[in-house]
């Protein structure tokens, strides 16, 4: 059993303070507001059914005993919620706690009501907390009310699905199968950096031992025994021949699928909960004499990992679950193909980690699974790839990079794709249309930013610049200044 699970969702503390002044009716309208959407949350499946909402906070020895209780409870986050002018305590006991004090916080306040007198004092202890928040070095989310609006809804669940984004890295286990390819300097990363800001464990497993399982049909692992039949090689050569152009033989399918189900055994014994793989050189040599790129397609597809990126890429599987996690569908590990800095619509493709599922029907080259294109054109017949546009609509494209003093950066940008951006080309892409793309290639080669990218689906750009900041990562657009 994998020690992540990215579809566990998060329990969250949720403290109300206050002190014992301000207007008695409007502290009660506040909190009876907090409490029913809390409970409309628990009943949506957003939050856990063990989530926790606090009696009124007033002195740090309350804040100190609910404290407890959260860690007690195990809690994923903490809210802070002012429903008047706070006891200052209260936020700095609850940031400071040994337990807590690496969660992610929000703080959130309704806006000033309008009433005849001075009636909360809310938002203002929200900057306080805020001020304490800056001079702890704690990165926290503030959030404005009032609750009941959507603009205030958007941004709570925006945290709740970032909370639980960070609750997952927290546990992952990320398999690197083999190392980077020789002059991929960018797929080789700090280990303990990653650790220490994202929260990712590194494993790393042998080519060696991959193909013998491939051989074999089992392995043991640090969770338990798994192994997979001729049955089960046959069931996913028929998964893959359904529904889509096929242009090689069956026998190179069921190449790719053993060795599909190897992966799948080896992440499945040993709770591996991400992956990346080195595709090449050697998966395409005569002695082994197929591509990875089917099997780690089935993976990510299947769910059966949040990341499987290409070239023992690691760090950018660490992105590329970051943009599984925060939009709900499979992210793709591609490269920037073209020249960025020359149209509005820019190239993001890989060799043939299409995804069976995510790919567009309508696109201009039909998803197939098909020859490697790029060892095609050098004389080889190495497959099986799956090739196509990946499925028209709003993406966002993610990046990361470490600078020489050790300290993280994300690129994140949105685009479009649709039948006018998609350029058309025999490879998988996201061809897509992007407003400020010269802003956006400057930003590239400036921030000295690595080939591959993840590309998700939808928009989500705030939602990765909120990780980043209750991360303490460095955030950078092209739309934004």
């Amino acid at each position: 059993m994998a020690t992540g699970n990215k579809n566990s969702v998060p329990k969250l503390g949720v403290a109300i303070v206050t002190i014992d002044v301000f207007n008695p009716t409007e502290k009660d309208v506040a909190e009876a507001a907090i409490r029913a959407y809390f409970d409309k949350l628990i009943k949506n499946g957003k939050i856990a059914e063990g989530s926790i909402v606090t009696d009124r906070l007033m002195n740090p020895v309350q804040a100190r005993q609910a404290a407890d209780r959260f860690a007690e409870a195990c809690v994923d986050a903490v809210v802070v919620y002012n429903i008047a002018f706070p006891n200052g305590q209260v936020f700095l006991a609850l940031a400071t706690h040994p337990t807590l004090k690496n969660l992610p916080f929000a703080v959130i306040a309704d806006p000033e009501p309008s009433t005849e007198e001075w009636a909360t004092n809310a938002w203002c202890g929200t900057i306080m907390n805020n001020r304490v928040a800056k001079a702890l070095g704690k990165p926290i989310a503030p959030i404005a009310g009032p609750v009941s609006t959507p603009l205030f809804q958007k941004e709570i669940e925006r945290f709740i699905s970032v909370a639980k984004t960070i609750k997952f890295l927290r546990n992952d286990m990320l398999v690197r199968f083999g190392d980077a390819p020789s002059g991929f300097h960018s797929a080789s990363g700090d280990q303990m950096a990653f650790a220490r800001v994202f929260g990712t464990m590194l494993e790393t497993v042998d080519m060696t031992a991959v193909m013998e399982v491939c051989k074999s049909g089992k392995i043991s692992g640090f969770v338990g025994t798994e192994s997979f039949t001729d049955a089960d090689i046959d069931k996913v050569v028929e998964f893959v021949c359904t529904g889509r152009e096929v242009q090689v033989d069956r026998e190179l399918i069921a190449k790719a699928a053993r060795l599909y189900l190897s992966y799948k055994a080896i992440i499945d014994a040993n709770g591996y909960t991400s992956a990346s793989m080195r595709c090449w050189p050697e998966q395409n040599e005569d002695y082994i004499g197929y591509s990875a790129c089917l099997a780690m397609s089935l993976l990510i597809g299947n769910g059966d990992v949040t990341s499987a990126s290409c070239e023992a890429d690691w760090p950018m599987a660490v992105i590329q679950t970051v943009g599984t996690l925060l939009s709900g569908q499979p992210a793709y590990c591609l490269d920037w193909v073209s020249y960025t800095g020359g149209s509005e619509i820019i190239q993001l493709g890989h060799c043939g980690v299409g995804v069976c599922g995510c790919m567009e029907p309508g696109g201009k080259q039909c998803e197939a699974v098909t020859l490697h294109p790029v060892i095609r054109q050098g004389g080889k017949s190495i497959g099986p790839v799956v090739i196509g546009q990946f499925k028209y609509g709003p993406m966002t494209g993610i990046c990361i990079t470490q600078d020489r003093d050790g300290e993280f950066t994300v690129l994140a940008f949105e685009g479009e794709s649709d039948k006018s951006t998609d350029i058309g080309m025999k490879y998988c892409a996201a061809d897509l249309r992007v407003k400020n793309y010269k802003r956006l290639n400057e930003i590239v080669l400036d921030g000295g930013f690595p080939h591959h990218l993840a590309v998700a689906r939808g928009h989500i750009a705030e939602d990765v610049k909120m990780l980043c900041k209750l991360l303490g990562v460095r955030y950078v657009n092209p739309d934004q200044a």
